[in-house]
């Protein structure tokens, strides 16, 4: 296996993306319902999402294979009477494909995303694990003991 590539998603990738959220939809078991337009919706809002910056999505890219990902959308704070403009980050989740588990891809992706909310002034990371992704957030410095985890990003009030 090469090294991964950690890159931020493009429109490009869309289709992509909606497979993966499919897969990890599935594994919490068969869908009862499924939702028949789900790829066109899916396209259309994370298009819209990446192209006017509400979204972005962080990938670990193996070989031209997305393998890993994470979604984060930006949610404006209420301004304050300072100079700098501060976000919180709703990250959807962190999903790794299970052939590529327990390579630390996952970990390598969800760092980048900090990297990158440090940078764009995202004052904290908001996400609703599951109760099997607990420690895994935990290991990457999200804090508290019930839903939701945040991650307090370096210029964060104190």
């Amino acid at each position: 296996m090469n090294e991964p590539v950690i890159r931020k998603a493009t429109e490009h990738d869309v289709a992509t993306l909606a497979r993966l959220r499919r897969e990890f939809t599935l594994e919490g078991g068969p869908i009862p319902s499924p939702r028949e337009d789900f790829d066109a919706a899916f396209e259309e809002i994370v298009a819209m999402g990446l192209s006017d910056g509400r979204w972005t999505v962080w990938v670990a890219d193996i070989d031209g294979e997305i393998v890993s990902h994470a979604f984060i959308g930006l949610v404006d704070k209420i301004p304050r009477p300072t100079h700098e403009h501060r976000w919180i980050g709703y990250l959807t989740n962190v999903y790794s494909r299970p052939a590529f588990r327990g390579r630390g891809l996952g970990g390598l992706v969800l760092e980048s995303v900090k990297t990158w909310a440090s940078e764009e002034d995202v004052e904290l990371l908001v996400v609703w694990p599951s109760e099997g992704s607990v420690g895994f957030y935990h290991r990457h410095g999200f804090v508290g003991n019930a839903d939701p985890l945040v991650w307090m990003g370096p210029n964060a009030p104190g």
